[in-house]
């Protein structure tokens, strides 16, 4: 088994990386979305958890008011994929595939995590990823292009057909049982999107549990102070992303 090496001999650079709004809106959704799922739990278990009757229309109205901070939350997020910071933007969430097909660069990426090559002083080699990491973007794309859109959607019809919300409060006076039957769909669709959305949350805690394991690298607080710990290998990645040029070890300054 390949130990890596500690931590104090790895020769690495702390570069600025995430900028404040994204790491605003990174711990602000991650705690809209586990109280989200935490009061979908309370309103759908009334029965089991012996919750009156009032009790789970006010879970039920919470979380549909926690669903509009999610969307807003959502549109910060797509702001940035557009007007945000180079490694906020939409580039930097699409894998790159640099001439190879779709399972090739995902056994290769997975291959770079769990069997990473070595340098010429046997340090092992982290991916050359100054922003998001490349095997992590097949996760993140999909998510915030597929999911989080359908739930978003599924959640806001379901809000109008139990309990009148905007935008289409008229579905709630739709006969039965077209209106039972389309509140059990949209329920149901939302709540498998809450469920692939949590599976990311699990997956990305994942990783970066691994990541930090295996590299011995800071890598979760720097989605708090935004500086991100990066090797002499990954500069010229991190370069050509921010647009900025570094000196390097042995260049005088």
């Amino acid at each position: 088994m390949n130990v890596p090496p500690s931590s104090t001999v790895r020769k690495v650079r702390y570069l600025p990386v995430w900028e404040i709004r994204l790491r605003l809106w990174h711990w602000t959704n991650l705690l809209v979305v586990l109280l989200l799922f935490e009061s979908y739990l309370l309103f759908n278990w009334h029965k089991e958890l012996g919750l009156t009757h009032p009790t789970t229309v006010f879970f039920q109205k919470i979380h549909i008011y926690l669903g509009y901070a999610f969307i807003l939350l959502f549109l910060g997020r797509l702001h940035l994929l557009f007007r945000g910071a180079p490694v906020s933007r939409f580039r930097e969430i699409v894998p790159e595939f640099k001439g190879r097909g779709l399972f090739r660069t995902l056994r290769e990426e997975i291959h770079h995590h769990l069997s990473p090559p070595r340098d010429a002083e046997g340090k092992l080699l982290p991916p050359a990823d100054p922003g998001h990491n490349q095997l992590a973007r097949f996760l993140y794309l999909p998510l915030l292009t597929v999911v989080i859109p359908v739930q978003i959607v599924s959640g806001i019809l379901w809000s109008s057909v139990k309990w009148g919300f905007w935008p289409l409060p008229f579905l709630k006076t739709l006969p039965d049982p077209l209106h039972h039957k389309i509140n059990e769909t949209l329920s149901n669709i939302h709540a498998a999107c809450m469920y692939l959305l949590l599976g990311f949350i699990g997956g990305h805690l994942f990783g970066i549990v691994l990541h930090e394991v295996t590299f011995r690298s800071d890598i979760l607080s720097s989605m708090i102070h935004g500086s991100k710990p990066l090797t002499e290998a990954e500069i010229p990645e991190y370069e050509k992303v921010t647009g900025n040029r570094l000196p390097r070890e042995n260049e005088q300054t």
